[in-house]
């Protein structure tokens, strides 16, 4: 069962958060030893099991068909690629996965705000942040990043000023008066 948005003012505080995301005002910081454990909505745990259970099952068959000696480098070795490399490109992906989740809707976000292990943090002003689950991410946002609250509608620009045109005589006169017979203003 989900949550709905009990507020219009739930509702722009989290329609903010997420223009300031779109407009990279905001940064999301990961507090990796909290989001990434197995009650977390985002842990995956093959991307924790996976980088330390392959090479030491390869070491463990080179350990017995090549040697001990070979096998035990190539899984030192390989433990040593995997949580240099491996770990870089897995932390992305945890990343993505959170900021996907945290941005899908409301009730996602305050979910995985109450689990914490997040931290917002104003990217104009790096001391300035909000660290999950203690702080308040909503007067976060609302002192942060108010001007996106209000929607603002696209407005269409005015239409070019017309030239005023003067209604010209219809007098045969006017067409045949000649350059010197017209009145000077006085000075």
């Amino acid at each position: 069962m989900t949550k709905k948005i009990y507020n219009r003012a739930d509702e722009l505080v989290f329609h903010a958060l997420k223009k300031a995301f779109a407009e990279n005002k905001i940064h999301l910081c990961l507090v990796e030893s909290k989001i990434n454990r197995p009650s977390s909505p985002v842990y995956n745990p093959w991307e924790v099991l996976l980088p330390i259970l392959v090479p030491v099952v390869l070491g463990l068959i080179l350990i017995l068909a090549v040697g001990p000696i070979f096998g035990l480098f190539f899984m030192v070795a390989m433990i040593m690629v995997s949580s240099n490399l491996v770990k870089k490109k897995l932390e992305q992906k945890l990343f993505e996965r959170t900021k996907e989740l945290l941005l899908s809707d409301y009730d996602n976000f305050c979910k995985l705000w109450d689990f914490g292990g997040i931290v917002l943090v104003n990217a104009e002003n790096k001391k300035l942040g909000c660290i999950a689950p203690d702080g308040d991410w909503k007067e976060f946002v609302i002192k942060n990043y108010a001007d996106l609250m209000i929607e603002k509608k696209e407005e269409t620009p005015p239409p070019p000023p017309q030239e005023e045109k003067t209604a010209e005589p219809k007098t045969d006169e006017a067409k045949n008066e000649t350059p010197g017979s017209r009145r000077r203003p006085r000075r």
